[in-house]
């Protein structure tokens, strides 16, 4: 059996440096928990929303989440952080590796407009492989409600979804539906880790390759410390979820060309909507 252990950390943050308290959780979490293999926290988790605190990637926090990993030999997603580059603002998600290197960097593709104002969207996908496990890729918060990028994720061979994520808003239960439902569509763990009050609801959500929670946390605090079985991802892309069906090979072997990706994503009843601004400021 091929097992890969994972916490996801569901901490309850404000605006404002929360660095000294996640490496705190970290050690803890270690300490109770020595077989784990990898550590998730959520977006934004570090310093809040305030587009002030954007820092270069490396820079001091990075570096500082960079010597935790080394010291425990994890892996880390120390959820995201704002990103200060060549005069823009990206908000971004280190992988950082067990011996303490950063082997990627994800840049969200989507910020929540109109409300993530000024943040300047990524454009590249970001899966990584673990050795003699798999590959996992990393989708920030509001990129999953839009599926073309978790299927370009499991395209890519993509075998878990990490999803950092900062949502405090009502919509916390269509989020959850959309995290069953881009694992069953897509065959992968979608490992989805939510920020506690205040900036956040919690309610961190990871489902299998069938689209079963395999665990929903509450609104506070929470730690949520798992394996995963790729042996048992492996049966369901190859035979099905109990057996039924085969998404993934069926969009293999589909000859259909998608008119918004062969002709352009704007389509005139897409224009009619009129432009994306704030909702109080429509007409």
């Amino acid at each position: 059996m091929t097992t890969f252990a994972i916490a996801g950390l569901q901490l309850e943050a404000a605006n404002g440096d929360n660095v000294d308290s996640m490496l705190a959780e970290i050690d803890k979490v270690l300490g109770r928990f020595p077989w784990l293999d990898m550590v998730v926290l959520a977006e934004l988790n570090a310093f809040g929303t305030d587009k002030g605190h954007a820092e270069p990637m490396p820079g001091p926090a990075e570096e500082r989440f960079c010597d935790i990993a080394r010291s425990h030999g994890i892996w880390l997603i120390p959820g995201s952080m704002f990103e200060a580059y060549d005069g823009n603002v990206y908000n971004t998600s280190p992988v950082i590796s067990p011996e303490g290197s950063v082997v990627s960097r994800y840049r969200k593709q989507f910020p929540w407009l109109p409300y993530e104002d000024g943040v300047t969207p990524g454009d590249r996908f970001t899966v990584f492989d673990v050795p003699e496990i798999g590959r996992f890729g990393i989708s920030i918060c509001y990129d999953m409600w839009f599926p073309e990028t978790i299927r370009t994720m499991a395209w890519m061979g993509a075998e878990v979804i990490l999803h950092p994520s900062a949502t405090g808003t009502i919509d916390r239960d269509a989020e959850i539906a959309m995290i069953r439902a881009h694992a069953a569509m897509n065959q992968v763990y979608f490992f989805d880790v939510n920020v506690a009050g205040p900036l956040g609801v919690g309610q961190s959500c990871i489902a299998g390759p069938g689209g079963e929670v395999i665990h929903q946390a509450g609104k506070t605090r929470e730690i949520i410390p798992l394996k995963l079985d790729f042996n048992y991802l492996h049966d369901v892309r190859k035979n099905g979820w109990q057996n039924l069906g085969q998404p993934l090979k069926s969009f293999r072997d589909s000859k259909v060309a998608f008119p918004p990706y062969a002709e352009g994503y704007a389509s005139e009843s897409l224009r009619a909507l009129g432009p994306l601004r704030m909702a109080n400021d429509l007409d």
